[in-house]
C-alpha cells in the first residue's frame, strides 16, 4: 500500500499537476490532496482504530475517502493509457524530424482535465455498481468422472462479502434471499464475511442464518476474519448454522467429499495455517473431491492432491475490467471465472461484496455463483 500510495501519488503529480500552467503555490496548492488521497488508507488508519482494513469512521467520510481514491486511482491509469497514445504521436513526430509545439503541449493539459471530469464520472459509477446487491450468475462446469448421481448437482458460491458499515444487514439479506430462490443443493461461502469485529458488524450477518440447502451450508475462513479477530467470528458464523470447514472435510451424499482450508494469514495470528492433505485425511479414496479455499493460490496443490473441482474468491474479480489483468498477476495468474490447473477445474468467483476501501466494480459485476455440475462427455 505504501509503495503503491507513492507511485499513484508521483506519477500523477508528475504529469497532471506540474505541466499546468500555474504558479508554484498553486501546484503546490494542487498537489497536497493528491498525496492525502493517495495515502488515504494511512490516514483513515491514524484516526480509525487499529483494523487497518476497517477503520471505525463515519460511513460519509469513509464513502467520500473511497470515492476520491476511486477518482485519483482511475485517473492514475486513464493517465498511463494517455501518455502511452502522446508516446506513440511523439515518436512519429521525432521520425518525421518535427518537435512538439506548445500548442501540443497545452492539448495534453486539456486532454489531463477531460480523463480527470470522466474518472470523476467513474468513480460515481463503479461505486453504485460496487455496492449493489448482486446477481445469480449460472455456471456449468463438466467434471470428469462424476458421479451419475451428482449429474445436475448445484453449488451456490458466496464469497468476499464485507459486511460492514457499508455492507449493511438489508444488503447481505438481499444475497441470502436470491441464493435461497436459486434453490441450490449445497451453499458454501469463501470466506471474507466481515470486516471488523463481532461486537460491530455481527447484526449484519445475521441474515445468513436463514440460508438453506439439503446438502448444508459450509463455509471456510478469508484473510479477513483473522484481521478481525478469527476465534470470535469462528463461533459466530457457527451459531449462525454455517459450519466452518478449517483443514477438514465432510461426506456429502452422492459419492461426494467436500473440503475446506484455512487462509495463510492465520500464520499472522498463530493459528492454523491452510493444509489441503490435511484437509482430505481419511476421506474417502474413490468419493469426487471438491475443495473450497479463500485464495485461489493453493490450485496447484490441490490439483496434487486429486481435487476434482476447487472453489475460491479473494480477488473480487480484479473489480474494473482492464485492471483484473494486474490483480491477476498478485494471485498466480488466477482472477475470475473457471481455469484448467492439471485434472482439476478452478472456479473464482468475482464475490458476492467488496471491500469498503476500494467499492468500486466497473465492467466486473459482483456476483452469486450457481454452479452446475455435469459429467464430461
Amino acid at each position: 500500500m505504501l509503495i503503491f500510495g507513492i507511485l499513484l501519488a508521483g506519477y500523477v503529480i508528475g504529469r497532471a499537476v506540474l505541466p499546468l500552467r500555474l504558479h508554484w503555490g498553486w501546484k503546490i496548492g494542487l498537489s497536497v490532496p493528491v498525496v492525502l488521497t493517495a495515502f488515504k488508507f494511512h490516514i483513515l488508519h491514524w484516526f480509525g482504530g487499529p483494523r487497518f482494513f476497517a477503520p471505525e469512521l463515519p460511513v460519509p467520510l469513509l464513502v467520500a475517502a473511497a470515492w476520491l481514491f476511486a477518482v485519483l486511482f482511475l485517473f492514475f491509469f486513464l493517465l498511463l493509457a494517455a501518455d502511452l497514445v502522446r508516446g506513440g504521436i511523439c515518436l512519429v513526430m521525432l521520425c518525421r524530424r518535427r518537435k512538439p509545439t506548445a500548442g501540443f503541449r497545452l492539448l495534453g493539459n486539456r486532454v489531463n482535465l477531460g480523463l480527470l471530469a470522466v474518472s470523476c464520472v467513474l468513480a460515481v459509477v463503479g461505486i453504485h455498481a460496487g455496492t449493489a446487491v448482486p446477481e445469480v450468475r449460472e455456471i456449468t462446469i463438466s467434471i470428469p468422472n462424476l458421479p451419475e448421481e451428482a449429474d445436475g448437482m448445484t453449488i451456490a458460491l458466496l464469497a468476499d462479502i464485507h459486511a460492514d458499515s457499508l455492507t449493511r444487514a438489508d444488503r447481505v439479506r438481499g444475497m441470502v434471499e436470491r441464493t435461497n430462490a436459486a434453490e441450490p443443493d449445497l451453499i458454501v461461502l469463501a470466506g471474507d464475511f466481515v470486516d471488523g469485529t463481532v461486537e460491530g458488524c455481527g447484526a449484519e450477518l445475521l441474515p445468513l442464518r436463514e440460508l438453506a440447502a439439503p446438502y448444508g451450508v459450509f463455509g471456510v475462513p478469508g484473510n479477513h476474519e483473522y484481521y478481525s479477530g478469527y476465534v470470535e467470528w469462528s463461533n459466530f458464523l457457527a451459531a449462525l448454522g454455517i459450519e466452518l470447514l478449517e483443514n477438514a472435510h465432510r461426506v456429502l451424499p452422492d459419492n461426494i467429499v467436500l473440503a475446506g482450508v484455512t487462509d495463510p494469514a492465520a500464520a499472522r495470528f498463530g493459528l492454523e495455517t491452510p493444509e489441503v492433505g490435511k484437509a482430505f485425511a481419511g476421506a474417502p479414496r474413490e468419493a469426487l473431491r471438491i475443495l473450497v479455499a479463500h485464495r485461489p493460490e493453493l490450485a496447484f496443490e490441490a490439483s496434487e492432491q486429486g481435487v476434482a473441482l476447487m472453489l475460491s474468491g479473494h480477488t473480487h474479480g480484479g473489480m474494473i475490467a482492464g485492471v483484473d489483468r494486474f490483480i491477476a498477476r498478485f494471485n498466480r495468474g488466477f482472477v475470475s471465472g473457471s481455469y484448467r490447473v492439471g485434472g482439476m477445474t478452478l472456479f473464482v468467483t468475482n464475490g458476492a461484496g467488496i471491500w469498503n476501501g476500494f467499492p468500486v466494480r466497473l465492467g466486473v459485476p459482483s456476483e452469486i455463483a450457481l454452479i452446475r455440475l455435469v459429467r464430461k462427455k
